[in-house]
């Protein structure tokens, strides 16, 4: 509707004069061509440019669209003067000249025109600058609502992000880190203690750096790669300290990255790394988890293998495993909207995820 209103109003000065009783039918095709000329690429803009460059942030090759389409736009304004062009039109006002086979002899080239002989078509010169004026008048009107609508629409979609991302840590902070864990935690480095083990400052030192990282860098909107990987490995040092020797799992993580500094968001991948452990690890049977990370100048990879223990078929596991996946994914698709793809599948007794984010 503000489209259409835009081009109503810019247009109304120069609707074809059907009503003028001096106007003929070359009159009327040279306004009305002209009209659709400025409408075709008002529409254009709107509808192609404006998406493909402007929301993809290329603006150097916005105004190169915009330029070459300016002088289409001219040249097709040229040939409509060339072919519609009606000397006619310049008629002259009085009544008492109704045409201009009827003009007193004593108008000639050496003389001026009367007062109230009146030229409807201004030079060539002043009807091009009118028509490029509406032009780029069109382009900033049309341009300045088209971006009104997409402040607002990434506007919308921020506010959704750290909604998604607020629920996303609530429920990092209760299936994690609440007093369950902690308590597990607490009770591996108290029986480490009571042993008197070498690795009791170490598990301590992992629960206070695992508290500090939820604490305070998954407030922020990203951080670098390398913290992320390190709370990982943090968190896959911590459960292993609830196993012994003979029950451990076989849990292995590999990292190949190139750019150490690479931002992304915290917590993301921890989802996908926390699901394994709670449906993958058994303390009766052999169990493993495969984690890979990769890095690359154009995309990132992340996958997790894992066995899937008897608890998995648990119906409340299940639940909540699909709404923790069902967080993970509202999250991609706003964060990495058209530029990830994400898929799980299960063979056999394993359980496999595959994540891929581009660059």
């Amino acid at each position: 509707m503000v489209h259409l209103l835009i081009i109503g109003v810019l247009l109304s000065q120069s609707i074809p004069p059907f009503s003028r009783p001096n106007s003929g039918i070359t009159e009327v095709l040279n306004i009305t061509f002209t009209n659709i000329n400025l409408v075709l690429f008002y529409i254009l803009n709107v509808t192609i440019l404006i998406p493909k460059f402007i929301e993809k942030r290329s603006y150097q090759n916005y105004l190169l669209s915009v330029l070459i389409l300016l002088i289409f736009s001219l040249v097709f304004f040229y040939l409509i003067n060339t072919y519609f062009w009606n000397p006619e039109s310049m008629m002259p006002r009085r009544p008492d000249l109704p045409s201009t086979n009827m003009l007193p002899d004593r108008l000639s080239e050496n003389m001026p025109a009367p007062r109230d002989f009146e030229f409807k078509h201004n030079p060539i010169f002043f009807r091009t600058f009118s028509f490029v004026f509406r032009f780029l008048l069109l382009l900033a009107l049309g341009t300045a609502f088209e971006l009104l609508l997409l402040f607002d629409k990434e506007r919308k979609r921020n506010d959704e992000m750290e909604k998604q991302k607020a629920i996303g840590e609530l429920n990092f902070l209760k299936t994690q880190l609440n007093p369950h864990f902690l308590l597990n935690a607490l009770n591996n480095i108290y029986a480490l203690a009571r042993k008197k083990s070498e690795e009791t400052t170490n598990a301590i030192l992992l629960l206070s750096d695992m508290l500090r990282h939820v604490l305070y860098e998954a407030g922020k909107s990203k951080i670098p790669i390398k913290q992320e990987i390190e709370f990982i490995q943090n968190y896959i040092k911590m459960e292993k300290l609830k196993f012994t020797e003979q029950n451990a799992p076989n849990i292995n993580f590999t990292v190949s990255i190139i750019n150490t500094y690479y931002m992304i968001e915290p917590l993301l991948l921890m989802t996908l790394v926390e699901n394994a452990f709670k449906h993958g690890v058994s303390y009766h049977t052999p169990s493993f988890i495969l984690i890979s990370l990769e890095e690359n100048d154009a995309e990132l990879k992340f996958s997790v293998i894992n066995s899937i223990s008897r608890k998995h078929d648990n119906p409340e596991d299940k639940k909540h495993a699909g709404l923790g996946i069902k967080n993970l994914e509202n999250q991609m698709e706003l964060i990495y909207p058209g530029k990830y793809s994400f898929r799980q599948k299960r063979e056999n007794n394993l359980f496999k995820t595959f994540l891929t984010i581009k660059k």
